[in-house]
């Protein structure tokens, strides 16, 4: 009952949307598929899964206080209640991950809503293109972030060099400003990032996110542009959010029928945590898809309203 009253997700959206009712509509149910087909595969997904859910719920509730916005309160409570049936399912399947990174589902996690603003507009500094030739190793990342969460400040002495590192790009540069962002809610204050060094990592992640377009979106980058789209979105930078064509690409990549996101047009995946499911569906992927959405989601919002 609970799928098929969310899947009823109103999709005529009242006139305080005026400003982008189509593409609004557009988005709330393209999120809507994707949180269902979570939640009727919720034993084939991992808990990176569920960030994405998380991020959705929290970045999205301070939307739903207006008597008008029942859409979108439908949408939060969805997102709640597959980021718990996810958290339900790891720790039952997988104990010894749960254990290590559950945190970053934890409710409220994301829930400080950034302003948008352009950013650019600053002297510009020398940004190097120079990318690393270090792997970037996912559980390196897990640990670190852990490890500042739970303020365990001198373990993460370590993670400053992985997290600082200048020549970082790609999943590496993401997980570098995700790092930066949870700093912020740590007590491990000579871990946050100067205002112009966090300025310069995301400039350098929106000149990669342009390259990705300019090179019309190849499959192997599809996963990381819309991470891309996310962590844009969590820090406010409406440089990320001024092309529609970039939302009907994310918007069309959704498998038609089951709502997910999923590996097109190559088998290889190069990210430590993706899981294969049904119907050829991805879950990492369908889940910064569900994130990436949700922040063009909340930019349409917090431009019309």
């Amino acid at each position: 009952m609970l799928i098929l009253h969310f899947s009823l997700i109103l999709t005529i959206i009242p006139s305080f949307l005026s400003g982008q009712p189509v593409l609004t509509d557009q988005i709330i149910q393209t999120l809507t598929r994707a949180l269902n087909f979570f939640s009727l595969h919720i034993n084939e997904v991992n808990l990176d899964a569920g960030i994405g859910t998380r991020m959705a719920a929290d970045q999205l509730r301070s939307y739903t206080m207006c008597k008008h916005c029942k859409s979108i309160k439908d949408l939060v409570n969805l997102s709640e209640y597959v980021t718990w049936k996810i958290l339900e399912s790891v720790r039952e399947r997988q104990p010894d991950y749960y254990t290590q990174v559950s945190f970053l589902l934890k409710s409220n996690m994301y829930s400080n809503i950034v302003p948008f603003h352009y950013h650019q507009h600053r002297n510009e500094m020398n940004i190097d293109d120079n990318c690393s030739s270090s792997p970037f190793i996912e559980k390196h990342s897990d640990q670190c972030l852990h490890a500042l969460m739970y303020t365990k400040c001198n373990e993460t002495n370590s993670c400053m060099k992985l997290m600082s590192d200048p020549y970082a790009c790609r999943y590496s540069l993401t997980h570098q400003i995700l790092y930066s962002i949870i700093a912020k809610k740590s007590q491990c204050f000579h871990h946050r990032l100067s205002s112009m060094n966090e300025h310069r990592l995301i400039a350098k992640m929106l000149r990669e996110s342009h390259r990705i377009a300019n090179e019309h979106f190849q499959e192997r980058d599809r996963d990381l542009f819309m991470e891309q789209i996310a962590i844009g979105g969590l820090v406010g930078w409406k440089e990320f959010f001024q092309n529609k064509n970039w939302f009907q690409t994310i918007i069309d990549w959704q498998h038609p029928q089951e709502g997910c996101y999923g590996n097109d047009t190559i088998t290889h995946m190069n990210k430590r945590e993706e899981m294969q499911m049904s119907h050829d569906c991805l879950s990492h992927r369908t889940s910064v898809a569900i994130a990436a959405l949700s922040q063009i989601l909340r930019y349409l919002l917090s431009r019309d309203i």
